[in-house]
């Protein structure tokens, strides 16, 4: 009688630890599937901008002249290219976004988005034709090139269930990274300055610092914002273009929202690492969350036809408008 029991008690516990964990199962899929239809249903939030098909570019950049040296580092300087006309762009482009789930519990969870995107960058250098002084236009075709597009494009988004007022519960979206990642082994972006009068806050851990309403990235209505990038490159003092687009809006994608960014050149640091920086002029629509984005390109990627690598990276970001801004 007493092995009986024995037998029966172990019966008993074996399978309350597997309906337990049975259970366990079953709500973290549940959870993950709820995410994952949250992230489907919106790719205006959860997408990556700017890496569409582009017919014909002019990044406002030109050829590298030798490097000037100045207290011992090497300065950028980029002239007009006086020989030729230089066009870019992209075709054949496709994102496939992956997502992973990691269920923190019940009411918690972070899902990892990754965008893996592909296709063809096309470089096309026509010669220059002056007709005056200051007067040129597009010649004949010189040479085209092609280089293969290849990167990945992280983003973590925390979800937490919350109690509407009509007691459903509904997961949402309360905090995201930046969304980063790179191409081509040459560039990285080391850090992003978003200045918004006299905030300043220092952006480097892209994957790990989560933004949402309690710390959200603003500029300021009726002040002085500005954007400042660090860029690192594996060729010491080799230039970048480094551009961006700020205003697309989850909901207003109109296209009278957008606004084409070209960052300066401004110094060398002592590591090596290059600062570009823009001015942004404000935005008159409070309370409302825009979406922007920072990308550097190689300049090895742009002008040199026999480098076959398409180097680039790029950060994505997601601000406000506000009237006031607390200092940090």
């Amino acid at each position: 009688m007493h092995y009986r029991f024995i037998v029966l008690v172990t019966v008993l516990a074996l399978g309350l630890m597997w309906s337990c964990d049975v259970s366990e199962t079953d709500q973290n899929t549940e959870i993950e599937d709820a995410i994952l239809s949250l992230i489907a249903a919106d790719d205006s939030t959860y997408g990556i901008d700017g890496m569409d098909d582009v017919d014909e570019e002019d990044f406002s950049l030109s050829k590298l002249p030798d490097l000037e040296q100045s207290e011992s580092l090497a300065m950028v300087e980029v002239v007009m290219d006086s020989n030729y006309v230089w066009r870019f762009g992209r075709s054949g482009m496709s994102s496939e976004r992956e997502v992973t789930v990691e269920v923190e519990n019940d009411s918690s969870a972070v899902a990892l988005i990754t965008h893996h995107l592909t296709g063809i960058f096309h470089t096309r250098q026509f010669d220059r034709i002056w007709i005056d002084e200051h007067r040129w236009e597009r010649g004949d075709s010189v040479r085209f090139s092609e280089k293969a597009i290849d990167m990945s494009v992280d983003r973590r988004v925390a979800f937490r269930k919350r109690i509407r007022p009509d007691g459903e519960e509904r997961w949402f979206a309360t905090a995201m990274t930046l969304a980063y990642g790179s191409g081509g082994g040459a560039l990285d972006i080391q850090s992003m300055e978003w200045v918004a009068d006299d905030s300043i806050r220092v952006l480097s851990d892209f994957g790990s610092v989560f933004y949402g309403r309690g710390n959200p990235l603003a500029f300021t209505l009726f002040g002085a914002n500005q954007i400042n990038v660090m860029v690192s490159n594996d060729v010491v003092g080799e230039a970048e273009a480094v551009i961006g687009r700020l205003g697309f809006h989850p909901r207003l994608n109109g296209p009278d929202l957008r606004n084409r960014i070209h960052l300066q050149y401004v110094e060398t640091l002592e590591s090596g690492d290059k600062v570009y920086s823009r001015s942004i002029p404000p935005m008159h629509r409070p309370l409302r969350h825009f979406k922007g984005f920072v990308e550097v390109l190689d300049h090895r990627t742009l002008f040199d036809h026999d480098y076959t690598a398409y180097s680039s990276a790029t950060l994505g970001f997601i601000y406000t408008m506000r009237q006031h801004i607390r200092p940090s």
